[in-house]
């Protein structure tokens, strides 16, 4: 799985070369851009690409530079999105389990005053 970032970047700055190409795994695509170097012609489209690329979302990115097959993208971007959430998540109720917890520990009638307040 090819990063996007690092794919447009090295299209922004060395385009021209066809670095990204080389990147991406297009070869041949890589092979031309440093024939034309000398026109100048594939630092102007690297620059198009390298915004491009930038732009995409993951999914399409994989699926369409990358090779990718729809489903696995996916699959892969749904698991990368599940764990960064879990991992933030579980921190997150871990604290406010702690802190219901001390405040049941100090004043277990809080809560029915807080409810009846209502």
């Amino acid at each position: 799985m090819k990063n996007k970032v690092v794919a447009g970047i090295l299209a922004i700055l060395l385009g021209d070369l066809g670095i990204h190409k080389f990147y991406l795994g297009k070869i041949g695509w890589g092979i031309i851009y440093l024939l034309f170097c000398w026109t100048g012609i594939p630092a102007i489209v690297g620059l198009i690409e390298g915004i491009i690329y930038l732009c995409t979302d993951n999914e399409t990115f994989q699926v369409k530079y990358c090779g990718s097959t729809a489903s696995a993208a996916v699959n892969n971007s749904k698991t990368d999105r599940r764990d960064s959430i879990g991992s933030g998540m579980d921190n997150t109720f871990d604290s406010v389990d702690n802190g219901l917890d001390d405040t049941l520990a100090d004043d277990p009638t809080s809560i029915d005053d807080n409810i009846n307040q209502m």
